[in-house]
């Protein structure tokens, strides 16, 4: 432990190492700027701001800039970190071809879950490290093995300050948008018309209210959330009669 220290604060000094790189991600054929894009360097990773503004950090004065944004063609440039600390990248839409279009009301959600997985696939496996990446088991050379146990510094500090990490962070920001489609599909506006008869601003209103959490509709069948639509009707209204009162 008493080694452990000084190798946890030179690789800091390490890793904090290098320029920064600043950007502005646009549509390339509107302009408009682009938010919540992926952008990654060598050994960084970040989310473009609303305004499309991105900051990462450089670690060799050549470095790649990537950029995985759904509904656009991956992005992939080198950038010379001592030369260009503000570029601006235009991104190019994905373009689908079919040999055969069939027009549908209804998408179908988990082939679109299916695509938006397999486009960010590294981002969606990214995970803390675990005590087997962390503690390294090594034997010394010789006649008679003598096991020993050695500590990853990058792994560790790795696991610590996973959940602050930018990947982390736009992981949550994937599976939270999986888990409101999901939602979208089975507690539709179509299906609570149907059922309510509510329309404009009295559905969005009752929707917003009883909209289910992913854990509440992932226990429910398609039965259960016509009862449960049913039963929030007459309160629903029960509430919006007191409030004109």
């Amino acid at each position: 432990m008493r080694c452990l220290l000084p190798l946890l604060m030179i690789y800091s000094c390490i890793n904090a190492y290098g320029q920064t790189i600043n950007g502005i991600l646009t549509d390339g054929r509107t302009g408009q700027r682009i938010s919540g894009a992926w952008v990654t360097s060598a050994k960084a990773g970040t989310i473009s701001g609303l305004q499309g503004e991105f900051a990462i950090k450089a670690n060799s004065p050549i470095d790649t800039i990537r950029v995985k944004m759904q509904g656009y063609k991956p992005y992939m440039q080198p950038v010379d970190a001592s030369a260009n600390k503000n570029i601006l990248i235009r991104l190019e839409e994905a373009v689908i071809e079919l040999d055969v279009v069939h027009v549908t009301a209804k998408r179908d959600r988990v082939k679109d879950s299916l695509n938006n997985r397999a486009m960010f696939a590294k981002e969606f496996n990214t995970s803390a490290p675990k005590l087997k990446d962390i503690l390294v088991v090594s034997h010394s050379p010789g006649p008679l093995p003598v096991f020993g146990v050695t500590v990853a510094p990058s792994q560790l500090i790795r696991a610590i300050t996973y959940k602050h990490s930018k990947e982390y962070k736009f992981k949550k920001v994937l599976v939270r948008d999986e888990n409101n489609r999901y939602i979208d599909s089975r507690f539709s506006e179509r299906l609570v018309t149907e059922i309510s008869g509510l329309k404009d601003d009295s559905l969005l209103s009752f929707m917003d209210r009883y909209r289910p959490t992913i854990d509440q509709i992932k226990k429910m069948t398609d039965y259960d959330i016509r009862i449960y639509i049913k039963n929030n009707i007459p309160k629903f209204r029960s509430d919006t009669l007191l409030k004109t009162k």
